[in-house]
C-alpha cells in the first residue's frame, strides 16, 4: 500500500490455461516432459489519484512498462484490454465517462486515459516467458565445435517462473506509482 493506493497481484494464466484449477495440472505435465510453461500475472491498483501521470514521457503506462520490462523473463505488458483492444471497434472500446471525477462505466483503458490515471482501477498484466533452462534435450550452436549440437541442462529448474512473479510485478508497479506520485506532489 502506498498512501491510500491498494495493490493486488495474481496469476491469471499458466501455460495458456486460465482456470486456476488447471494450473497445477499444466505445470505437472511440463515437469513430466522436462519442459516449462509461461504465464500471465495481473496487478491492480485502486485509489490512484486521478490526474497522476503525464501525457507523454512520464505517462503511467510508460513508467510502469519501463520498470516491468526490466524484470528478466517479462516479454509483454498490457493495460486494461491490452492486445484484445486490437480486435474491438471504437464504439465498443471507448470508456464512457459517468461522473465529474472522470470515472467510467467500463475500464477498457485499465484506469489510464492519455497517460494519466483517471480514477478507475489501474489494471496491468505482464507476460512471463517459459524458462529456457529445461531438462529435456535441446539444440543450439556450440562455438567450440562450430556446429549446432544437442545438449542437456542438468539440475533443478522451475517449470513455471511466473509463479514467482506476483510479488515482483506488484513491487515494480508500486515503485512506478510512488515515483509518479512524487512527481505529482512536486508539481503542486
Amino acid at each position: 500500500m502506498i498512501g491510500d493506493v491498494v495493490l493486488h497481484s495474481r496469476i491469471v494464466s499458466v501455460g495458456g490455461c486460465q482456470a486456476e484449477s488447471d494450473f497445477d495440472r499444466e505445470i505437472s505435465e511440463a515437469v513430466a516432459a522436462g519442459d516449462s510453461v509461461g504465464g500471465i500475472v495481473e496487478v491492480t491498483a485502486d485509489n490512484v489519484t486521478a490526474g497522476t501521470g503525464e501525457p507523454f514521457f512520464d505517462s503511467v503506462e510508460s513508467e510502469m512498462a519501463h520498470i516491468l520490462f526490466s524484470i528478466p523473463a517479462v516479454k509483454g505488458v498490457e493495460f486494461g484490454c491490452g492486445f484484445a483492444a486490437a480486435h474491438m471497434h471504437g464504439s465498443e472500446y471507448n470508456d464512457v465517462i459517468v461522473s465529474a471525477d472522470g470515472r467510467t462505466a467500463t475500464n477498457h483503458d485499465g484506469g489510464i486515459a492519455g497517460g494519466i490515471a483517471n480514477g478507475n482501477q489501474i489494471v496491468v498484466r505482464v507476460a512471463v516467458k517459459p524458462t529456457p533452462s529445461i531438462s529435456m534435450t535441446q539444440r543450439s550452436f556450440n562455438p567450440a565445435s562450430g556446429r549446432v549440437e544437442e545438449f542437456r541442462i542438468r539440475g533443478r529448474h522451475d517449470a513455471c517462473i511466473a509463479l514467482r512473479f506476483p510479488v515482483i510485478a506488484e513491487a515494480a508497479v508500486a515503485i512506478a506509482l510512488a515515483d509518479l506520485m512524487r512527481k505529482q506532489f512536486q508539481k503542486n
